[in-house]
């Protein structure tokens, strides 16, 4: 099968919030996204503005789509289909978007999931190099270094952009333990 990976348009958002509700694990439907102000209007908004995110498409079905937020440097979402799990769908969407928050300048990237530890994410994030930094509440923490970044030093001074002890990049610290507002909506959670 040829797969097709593209960044994502407005057209595309109504077959991604179906796609959300169609994962194997951490399922929300759009109805339940409605509620928690997720609708393709306020997604729309995002990637107009602090986000960007990235599918896959294979005979214009969307298999699968992740969503970075450049403000924070959260990898804000992750989805695929479950009869394309373990095809490397995943993994370049990832990519993709650890390469834009990369490009931005962000030193360190983070993301969030449930801690259940019988979840596919948490090994899933584990074996692409993300590093388990907190649990709280039921919630996983996670984050990754950009690469070749040397340990202990501090490369983003006077870069304009967050230090790994600081990841907002207004240079104003922003508590990593704190899911971003949209994410706490739950788009965001594999």
């Amino acid at each position: 099968m040829n797969v097709n990976l593209r960044l994502i348009e407005t057209k595309d958002l109504s077959a991604i919030i179906d796609l959300r509700a169609s994962t194997r694990e951490n399922r929300i439907s759009r109805n339940e996204l409605r509620k928690r102000g997720i609708t393709e209007e306020s997604t729309t908004e995002l990637l107009r503005t602090t986000h960007r995110g990235w599918l896959c498409e294979a005979e214009g079905k969307v298999l699968g789509f992740a969503i970075g937020d450049g403000k924070t440097g959260e990898l804000w979402v992750i989805a695929v289909l479950p009869d394309f799990e373990g095809k490397g769908i995943g993994v370049r969407l990832i990519k993709m978007v650890e390469e834009w928050l990369w490009s931005l300048g962000w030193q360190e990237i983070w993301l969030w999931t449930s801690s259940d530890p019988n979840t596919r994410a948490n090994q899933y994030y584990l074996k692409q190099g993300w590093h388990v930094t907190e649990t709280k509440d039921h919630i996983l923490y996670l984050r990754k270094k950009r690469p070749n970044q040397a340990r202990g030093r501090i490369s983003a001074l006077g870069s304009g952009r967050a230090s790994a002890t600081t990841p907002h990049k207004s240079g104003r610290a922003r508590a990593l333990h704190a899911p971003s507002a949209a994410a706490s909506k739950g788009l965001a959670a594999v």
